[in-house]
């Protein structure tokens, strides 16, 4: 190792060891909003379920999506919302988010949405 060369080991790896652990954690993030959104999906499937049933009203949907995202959402899933929504033939309940996030200021939104036609009771 000549004289100018030295000490150029410990620069790269200060340059680089920085770097590759942002794209660790970057990784890290999109595995926990990936999580976070399928929590969201499963809670606003939960909700659908419970909601769209023949004689139930969209409150049983919107308590049966919370109760699911207290129960399993854990803190992947913060700062979380319920809506339900009902028309003359379907229901929808959203769910929406925040996933947490390694990285301080990276802030991840979720949204999901199911959505089915009601249960009836039919003569045919």
């Amino acid at each position: 190792m000549t004289g100018q060369e030295r000490g150029s080991a410990t620069l790269e790896a200060t340059v680089i060891y920085p770097a590759v652990l942002l794209l660790i954690l970057l990784t890290v993030n999109v595995a926990m909003w990936f999580h976070a959104r399928s929590i969201a999906l499963s809670a606003a499937q939960e909700g659908l379920r419970a909601g769209r049933a023949h004689g139930t009203d969209l409150a049983a949907g919107r308590a049966a999506a919370r109760n699911f995202i207290r129960q399993t959402g854990g803190s992947f899933l913060t700062s979380s919302s319920v809506r339900a929504e009902r028309t003359r033939d379907s229901v929808q309940v959203v769910v929406t988010g925040r996933a947490i996030s390694l990285i301080p200021l990276f802030d991840l939104g979720v949204e999901q949405v199911a959505r089915a036609p009601l249960e009836r009771w039919t003569s045919e």
